[in-house]
């Protein structure tokens, strides 16, 4: 008769150990990011950082943020086979860049700065899922862990980037349509026509296009950028690739800018100014159509230079 006793299944005796460590976090978490007071961006008084950042993700430059959190969950469920097979072993340095974590939170705090304290919301999920669950385990969540960060608005971009932007989408309109033989001249950020004596016509009477804040490029890029993450990551099957198509985003996203403009710029030559624009308090339907464009090369340019990656290498790897 065989007296040994037979060895114990350490999984279940360490699943509610797992599930209670899972749930002591993640109240942690929404605590410290969804009910503690952490900072007053740029209001008055100092709010959670969840309200600060569903604040910020209602204005148009922002909105694509709120698929970000649904984008990760479902990265999550997409890989859940994945994860399955992976053994947890968790690991104490976690437990280091954890506290590192805690400590940058606090000074976030401290100097009434929610970017230190989106730097922390970062840190914090990773280096829990590095203590709780190991090093495969951040390596296999390393993307949609990364991810969030499209999540987290960055307002004080407008004004760093906004305007050189509407600088250079101004200069390379005129250049193009004095090229195709539209004469025209920069005023600062306006596009207008030059002036014609022998029509009798005076410089912007023909047509004059202000290239404003949503022509610039900012609101589309960031939401272009994060779509082009998205599509290496679940489409390119080698690491360069991803980076190539992910990169491609920013000059893409001028690209299409660069088209909505010399679209508005033809429209008001063709159809006058209240037709092809409006104001920015009341665009007409032209102009709102004009946004789509933006968009349409964009992500047209993205899919063609996805294609021309997968065509030149088309050997397939699983996604890393």
């Amino acid at each position: 008769m065989n007296s040994e006793k037979p060895s114990p299944d350490w999984r279940s005796l360490t699943a509610p150990n797992i599930l209670l460590a899972l749930a002591v976090s993640a109240a942690s978490f929404f605590a410290l990011f969804g009910w503690f007071p952490y900072a007053s961006g740029y209001g008055a008084m100092r709010v959670n950082m969840f309200h600060f950042m569903a604040y910020v993700w209602k204005t148009p430059e922002w909105e694509h943020c709120w698929l970000v959190p649904l984008a990760v969950i479902g990265l999550v469920i997409y890989r859940r086979k994945a994860l399955a097979e992976i053994p947890v072993a968790g690991s104490w340095p976690g437990l280091v860049a954890l506290i590192g974590s805690f400590f940058v939170y606090w000074v976030g705090y401290l100097a009434d700065n929610v970017y230190l304290g989106y730097a922390a919301l970062i840190g914090i999920v990773g280096s829990a899922v590095l203590w709780m669950l190991g090093w495969k385990w951040l390596k296999a969540l390393s993307f949609p862990i990364a991810f969030l960060v499209f999540m987290f608005p960055l307002p004080f971009m407008d004004n760093f980037l906004a305007f050189p932007l509407r600088i250079f989408m101004s200069t390379v309109s005129v250049g193009f349509l004095n090229l195709i033989g539209l004469s025209c001249l920069q005023s600062g950020t306006a596009i207008v026509s030059a002036p014609d004596f022998a029509a009798g016509l005076a410089q912007g009477q023909r047509f004059a296009v202000d290239v404003a804040d949503p022509c610039s490029g900012i609101r589309s890029l960031f939401a272009l950028m994060m779509v082009s993450a998205l599509y290496g990551y679940l489409v390119m099957d080698r690491p360069w690739k991803k980076w190539v198509v992910f990169l491609s985003s920013i000059p893409l996203a001028v690209a299409g800018n660069f088209a909505r403009i010399i679209m508005l710029t033809l429209g008001t030559i063709t159809l006058g100014p209240e037709t092809a624009i409006g104001s920015l308090e009341e665009p007409t339907l032209f102009h709102q159509a004009s946004g789509f464009l933006v968009f349409a090369v964009a992500l047209g340019g993205m899919l063609g230079v996805g294609w021309l990656l997968q065509k030149s290498s088309p050997e397939q790897e699983p996604p890393k």
